[in-house]
């Protein structure tokens, strides 16, 4: 007001004094409060840092937050009335505009039941009127009680990969009091588009005989390169655009479907159901779902808890190598749990240095021996062969599937090998070769003969088909309204393809993550100090760990990453496994680093995910105490195990 007009000096005086006088009484008044604060706050201490409290704290909110352990206020309104939003939508009845359950005769307390929300492509505004619509499917099983008396919770069991009756069933963790509910992500189970197409699997799949095999690494990288070109430029991903005001014409459905999109579409779920928070469970990559919905949405998020979690930052690079890393020291565990058996676990007394050393010499001796075992072509057909003709399978390759497969060691296995190694152990230390090599072949075709037999018994003690039951995937897709497992209704061949390659984990994490290679020889320099940094008894697991992870993403043509995730006024739950070769512990220090509000607990177990299993009993009281009473437990809190093997 002062300076739009040329004033003389007393009129300038004046108008200085008009705005001076309240400001000054402001000042003052706000000095007298700041008194007042302080005699009557004198003694005042700062909450806990780690811990808000009650699990519907906001920045709103004029209370402090409660310290570590101690439960929400009595006075704290019921939950279901904090977490709906002021809208006509609930999870029984949501908008039909975006959600829609197929059956609605299943929509009832209790029930469960599936449908699809209607998802725009994209959301970048430029482009807003131009995207066409997606389908993306999701499935609740309702509580009990309606409305919900906790809300809403939303698990995805990780993969990329897996579907809706995982996140339902593994949601009951949180207990009762929730409407539980899972998705197919874009591109997976009974959601459209679907990655499920021949041009996005490998051909001749990619599984190694050797994983120490740097030739057969290079042939598998072509093959995975051409692979990327095809299934990026398949017809079935070029989506029209409902117009071209924005001047294109096609939109690539393989750079709007990765974990930014997953965080998307599950808050337009939150809306069309009318809550105001959701309670987030993710478990092993479904961490990154829930970290990138916590950055996005963080004022949308209740209860929140990392399960084997990721790495806030998606470095693909980053991840094989860390992963790699975490293989070698379950397996290291492994192998210094033999040898503290002493005599009980022979194969620690062979003077070569440990338990560890020995399974690398005869390893090293299969190895040079490039032994393959026999089998019928039956077995072939319900097992697996390396080889068709004649019918065998690699050594190498059966030896890394009985110890684990992939990824996760498997203790048991472990045991009973290195029980059997011993006399492969004499037998090389003798110099016996053919009897090497007979007692490698015997031990072989046992372990196929006894995994055969587990997998009919299995069979047997299902509960038969109702009559005239169909089987799943012939089921009508427009009106089949149950949660997605394994087979899809509508997709015969889904499971077949999806499995060929990696198809899921190929198309989710190259559009969710950074540091990809494209050059062949730089991706095996890399894959060479990846093999000797982690020896890994010669196993080569390893080192296929990390092959098979930074493979995902090789040389895809267009990376999609998203932004780091973190935020710093979420609170909640990480879980951390010191032993987890599939997302190892270094990540749920760098998400407890980029989420500061949680609670970091860490297990001693030598697995990946915390469940109803035995050896989590110590710690999973404290996940059902956080659902249930809103209690964040202490952070730093341990839960103990035993030795991951007993030698008696």
């Amino acid at each position: 007001e002062q300076y739009t007009s040329v004033a003389q000096p007393g009129e300038v005086l004046r108008k200085q004094q008009k705005w001076t006088k309240p400001l000054l009484i402001v000042f003052v008044a706000a000095l007298a409060g700041v008194a007042v604060l302080v005699a009557h706050d004198r003694d005042w201490k700062a909450p806990a840092v780690r811990v808000r409290g009650h699990p519907e704290f906001t920045e709103e909110d004029a209370t402090p937050a409660n310290p570590p352990g101690e439960s929400a206020t009595a006075t704290s309104p019921p939950a279901e009335t904090d977490l709906s939003a002021a809208s006509e939508w609930t999870a029984m009845h949501p908008d039909p505009a975006v959600l829609k359950w197929l059956d609605t005769s299943e929509v009832k307390p209790g029930g469960t039941t599936c449908g699809f929300l209607t998802a725009p492509l994209g959301t970048m505004g430029v482009h807003v009127d131009s995207y066409p619509d997606v389908k993306v499917y999701f499935c609740i099983k309702f509580a009990d009680t309606q409305p919900a008396p906790k809300g809403t919770v939303f698990t995805h069991c990780g993969g990329p990969g897996s579907l809706s009756a995982c996140g339902i069933n593994w949601g009951a963790m949180a207990g009762d009091g929730y409407n539980h509910v899972g998705m197919d992500q874009r591109g997976l189970g009974r959601s459209l588009p679907t990655f499920a197409t021949p041009n996005c699997t490998v051909a001749g799949s990619s599984i190694l005989d050797d994983y120490e095999d740097e030739e057969a690494v290079r042939r598998n990288l072509r093959k995975i390169k051409a692979r990327a070109h095809t299934c990026f430029n398949d017809p079935s991903f070029q989506l029209p655009a409902k117009n071209n005001k924005s001047g294109r014409d096609y939109f690539n459905f393989l750079q709007f479907s990765g974990t930014d999109e997953v965080a998307e579409d599950l808050d337009r779920f939150r809306k069309a159901i009318g809550a105001r928070k959701l309670s987030l469970h993710g478990i092993s990559y479904g961490s990154a779902i829930a970290m990138a919905y916590a950055t996005k949405f963080r004022d949308h998020v209740d209860k929140f808890l990392l399960n084997s979690p990721v790495p806030p930052t998606l470095s693909m690079f980053q991840m094989a190598w860390d992963s790699a890393h975490g293989q070698q020291l379950q397996y290291d565990n492994f192998a210094a749990a033999c040898d503290s058996a002493g005599a009980a676990c022979p194969l620690s007394t062979t003077g070569l240095g440990g338990t560890g050393n020995t399974l690398a010499t005869l390893m090293n001796f299969i190895r040079k021996g490039n032994i393959q075992i026999p089998l019928k072509k039956e077995q072939c057909d319900k097992f697996f062969c390396t080889s068709r003709n004649p019918p065998s399978i690699s050594a190498l390759f059966l030896t890394n599937l009985r110890l684990g497969g992939k990824q996760a060691g498997n203790r048991t296995e472990f045991k009973i090998f290195v029980n059997d190694s011993y006399p492969l152990y004499q037998a090389a230390a003798s110099g016996d070769v053919l009897k090497f090599q007979s007692l490698v072949v015997k031990s072989g075709q046992e372990y196929v003969d006894k995994w055969i037999a587990a997998k009919e018994a299995e069979k047997s003690s299902q509960p038969p088909e109702p009559q005239g039951a169909l089987p799943v995937f012939d089921e009508n897709p427009d009106t089949y309204s149950k949660p997605t497992k394994n087979f899809v209704a509508g997709q015969p061949a889904y499971h077949l393809l999806i499995e060929q390659g990696g198809v899921a984990q190929t198309c989710v994490w190259s559009q969710s993550t950074f540091d990809e290679a494209s050059n062949e020889n730089y991706y095996i320099t890399r894959w060479k100090q990846a093999k000797s940094t982690f020896p890994n008894f010669h196993l080569g697991k390893s080192v296929f760990l990390f092959d098979s992870k930074w493979s995902m993403t090789y040389s895809w043509p267009r990376l999609t990453p998203v932004s780091s995730a973190a935020s710093p006024t979420t609170p909640g739950i990480i879980i951390g496994y010191i032993y987890d070769p599939n997302t190892p512990y270094l990540w749920a220090q760098q998400a407890h680093t980029a989420f500061p509000l949680t609670s970091l607990v860490t297990s001693q177990a030598s697995k990946h995910g915390m469940g109803p299993e035995e050896v989590d009993q110590d710690c999973l009281p404290i996940l059902q105490k956080y659902f249930q009473e809103g209690v964040q437990p202490v952070d730093g809190d341990l839960c103990q195990a035993p030795k991951p093997i007993a030698w008696s």
